[in-house]
């Protein structure tokens, strides 16, 4: 079962509209779709959302750390509710998948993106669900920073904020990665 929700991303007016905040953008129109508010916890260094999906509670994050310490928040928010690595759901973007697909995978490697190897590192296990948004193919004239750092294009906005997304989050929260996995194509 998902208790929580944590998804990638930079603070900051310069990082909104880019391709490394894709999970703040998706986990922002599932908050909205749900009348969640956001609220700026000190503790975990992040702002959070409570919310229930179908008489399932479920918190949201989004770091404040920056992506490289991303990890910090998502563990200490994890221990400080004693929830299992196996709760977690971390929403990311990912250059490896074409843009406007998404994979929900659990474990693995960080795949060179630094805000999942610091949840890696922090949690001291792979063993948790990951929703990878796909964020590729890369231009090969700019760099993987200039990248990901880069403004989404129209179409990336709208998928990230559709209803196709936002439904599949409520059948994670509600039936379950496993059910949802077996039972879509985001495998």
């Amino acid at each position: 079962m998902i208790h929580l929700i944590a998804a990638l991303g930079n603070p900051g007016p310069d990082y909104a509209h880019t391709r490394h905040n894709a999970g703040w953008i998706l986990v922002d129109a599932f908050a909205s779709s749900l009348k969640a508010t956001w609220k700026a916890e000190a503790k975990f260094n992040a702002l959070v959302a409570k919310t229930e999906v179908e008489g399932h509670k479920v918190y949201l994050i989004k770091p404040l750390t920056y992506m490289n310490l991303s990890g910090e928040a998502v563990v200490q928010f994890l221990n400080y509710h004693k929830f299992s690595p196996e709760s977690l759901l971390l929403i990311h973007d990912d250059i490896a998948f074409e843009s406007g697909v998404a994979r929900l995978s659990l474990g693995g490697s960080g795949g060179g993106h630094n805000g999942v190897t610091s949840v890696m590192e922090c949690l001291g296990t792979e063993g948790f669900w990951r929703l990878r948004l796909g964020m590729g193919p890369k231009n090969p004239l700019l760099t993987l920073t200039e990248w990901v750092l880069g403004p989404l294009s129209e179409p990336e906005k709208a998928y990230l904020s559709s209803e196709e997304l936002i439904h599949t989050l409520h059948l994670l929260v509600d039936k379950g990665p496993i059910k949802v996995q077996n039972d879509s194509n985001l495998s």
